[in-house]
Parts: structure tokens; C-alpha cells; sequence
């Protein structure tokens, strides 16, 4: 309505100068007169309304803005961080694992960090899923609720050398929830059981397989790989670290998020030592196969140890050189020739951040 009463307004203004020249203009015919108002009234009407019209539709939309045509889809896949290897990956010699501090960097994205001290490659694929785990049980069947002595074991994946310590995993098997635990006493050996969560005497067949509760729940999720330091200097470790690395890969939900990180070196094994050979190889073929996903382990930059307020020393220096992990961030040279501390630590995780930021996980 307001626009209708405004081009009346206008046009009955108009109108009257346009009669009041007419008149004044003798040349001018009545009927010349009349055509003309009329064709003023529409040719202005017109205007005015077209005006008025799209004045008020960039109110409109001022008022009730478009909404886009592609709206932005919500991303819906798994957040989690699984972090898998050996003592590498829970931070030994440091505070914490690597992994809280990729955590930190990242809100809103769970992490666990699951490694086991000690573990060779195949050990560490088992727990992550992409190696099945198969056992014999005394008996053949379970017990109640009782622990039945697991006979056989496809592989050890609770086993180290390292210590004595129990270590457990829950899962599966034959559709009955149970508990796999691990012991092991000084001068005795070890000894696997099995446990079900609930009174059960089903059948265990000979080589039944066992699903892993944390394999199978961390299937969806961004896996950093990190396997491989104790294989180093051991028969067949090349063929074990890229096969078992390869079924983690291979494991984890379709597509795979994933990353792989380098063979890190021991303080000891400077360039031209055999070890230093063996894993350069292996990092190399590493890189090959897993490209973009892959992580290299080398000796930090100095824009790296910039980023963390790090000043090498003179003994860093060297062993830079050496083409090695500076001693000020390892754990204790006279006594761990393996780990790294906080410092080293948090160059790795550095190194994870840019890399999940780069592949968008």
C-alpha cells in the first residue's frame, strides 16, 4: 500500500505541471493533452514501481537473508586419535605420551595411546586389528566364570622382555565377552588366560579367533602407526615391520585415516652403522609405500627446535651432524639409548599436528 500511495502522489503531481505547461502552450491540442497524462501515468508509473519493487526486495532481503544452495555438510567421521606402538608411543623417557601432546594442540579430539614396552611390529599389528589374533584353550571350552589356561596363541601380543608387569585386553570370542590377561613372574615365564564376563562353559574350538574390543572400536578412527624400533638388528625385520604396518593399513576403515611414522634410530647408531643401514632402508621403503601418510623421523630442524624454544648445545651440534636425535632430547644416553624426553617428543608431535593439518584428518 505505501508504494501504491507514493506513485499516485507522484504521478497526480506530475500530471497537474504537465496540464498547467499545456495550457500555456498554445500549440498544444486538448487531446494532445489527454494522450499525454495518460502516457505519463504509465511510463513513470512503471518506472516508480519497478523502483519501489526492488527497493523492497532488497529489504526482504536485508530482513530474511538467502541461505546458501549447498548448505556446509557436518563432518560426521570418527575424531578419535588412535596412537599404536611400542614404548615409544606411551612416552617413555618423557612425562607423557607423544600423543597428549597432539591432544593438547587439537581440541575436541579424543586420544589413545596404546603401546606396550618392548613390542616387535607383528605384536603391535595384533593389538591395533590388522593381524587376527587366534587361540587354543584348555579344555576346548570355558569355565564359568573361571580363568581357563589359553594353550596357544597365534601371537603374543601381550608379550615383552621388559618387565613382569600384567597387562589385559578385553574381546570376543565365540560371542561371549571376555578378558585375555597376561602375567608373568621373574625366573618363571608367563601365562596367558582367559576370562568370560558373564558364567559361560561354551566351546572354544582349536584356533578360534579373538576380536579385540579396542581394535574393533578404534577401526573408524585417525591411527598414527609407529612400529618397528624393536625389530631393528633382529632377522626378517624389514619383511615384519612393512607387512605388519601394511594389515594396520589395510584394517582400518575405508578411507583409511592414517599415519605412518618412520623407524626412529638409537642414539648409538650413527650413519654407516649397520642399524643405521637397516633402518634407513626401511624408512625408505616405508616412504614409498605409504607417501603423503608417511612421517619422517629424522633429525629435528632448526625451525623445529625454534618452535619449542629449544637451543642446541655444542654436543647437540654433533650429534646432529651424526644425523641423529640431539642428546638434550633423549632420555639418558649413559642409560637409554632408545627414548626420547618432553623435547624430543614434542618434535615428533609437531610433526603429527602438520601432517593431520595437511591430510585434512
Amino acid at each position: 500500500m505505501i508504494i501504491v500511495d507514493i506513485i499516485t502522489y507522484i504521478t497526480h503531481i506530475s500530471s497537474n505541471k504537465m496540464i498547467e505547461d499545456q495550457k500555456n502552450n498554445s500549440h498544444v491540442k486538448i487531446s494532445d493533452y489527454s494522450l499525454t497524462r495518460r502516457r505519463f501515468f504509465y511510463q513513470s508509473g512503471a518506472a516508480i514501481l519497478t523502483t519501489a519493487f526492488l527497493t523492497s526486495c532488497n529489504a526482504i532481503d536485508d530482513i530474511f537473508p538467502k541461505k546458501d544452495d549447498k548448505p556446509a555438510e557436518e563432518d560426521t567421521r570418527d575424531k578419535t586419535l588412535a596412537f599404536f606402538g611400542d614404548s615409544l608411543t606411551i612416552g617413555a623417557g618423557g612425562t607423557a605420551p607423544y600423543g597428549s601432546f597432539v591432544g593438547a594442540a587439537l581440541p575436541g579430539r579424543p586420544v589413545v595411546s596404546d603401546g606396550i614396552v618392548g613390542q616387535v611390529a607383528s605384536s603391535i599389528a595384533v593389538r591395533q586389528g590388522g593381524v587376527s589374533l587366534k587361540i587354543s584353550v584348555e579344555g576346548d571350552k570355558l569355565n564359568g566364570i573361571k580363568p581357563v589356561k589359553i594353550t596357544k596363541l597365534s601371537n603374543q601380543f601381550l608379550t615383552t622382555s621388559s618387565n613382569i608387569d600384567e597387562y589385559s585386553r578385553t574381546g570376543t570370542i565365540a560371542g561371549v565377552k571376555c578378558t585375555i590377561r597376561r602375567t608373568a613372574a621373574a625366573g618363571s615365564g608367563e601365562t596367558y588366560t582367559i576370562t568370560p564376563t558373564t558364567v559361560s562353559v561354551v566351546s572354544i574350538p582349536a584356533d578360534s579367533e579373538f576380536l579385540l574390543d579396542d581394535a574393533v572400536r578404534l577401526k573408524t578412527a585417525t591411527q598414527i602407526l609407529w612400529y618397528g624400533r624393536n625389530n631393528i638388528g633382529k632377522a626378517g625385520a624389514e619383511e615384519e615391520i612393512l607387512a605388519s604396518v601394511a594389515s594396520s593399513v589395510a584394517y582400518i576403515t575405508a578411507p583409511a585415516r592414517y599415519i605412518v611414522l618412520g623407524v626412529l634410530i638409537e642414539y648409538d647408531e650413527n650413519k654407516g652403522t649397520a642399524n643405521y643401514n637397516q633402518v634407513a632402508a626401511i624408512n625408505e621403503k616405508l616412504a614409498a609405500k605409504h607417501g603423503n601418510s608417511y612421517v619422517q623421523m629424522t633429525p629435528p630442524t632448526d625451525s623445529e627446535m625454534a618452535a619449542i624454544g629449544y637451543t642446541p648445545t655444542a654436543d647437540d651440534l654433533t650429534d646432529l651432524k651424526n644425523l641423529n636425535f640431539p642428546r638434550g632430547m633423549r632420555s639418558d644416553i649413559k642409560t637409554d639409548d632408545i627414548h626420547l624426553n618432553d623435547k624430543g617428543y614434542k618434535i615428533v608431535a609437531n610433526r603429527v599436528i602438520d601432517k593431520l593439518k595437511e591430510l585434512k584428518y
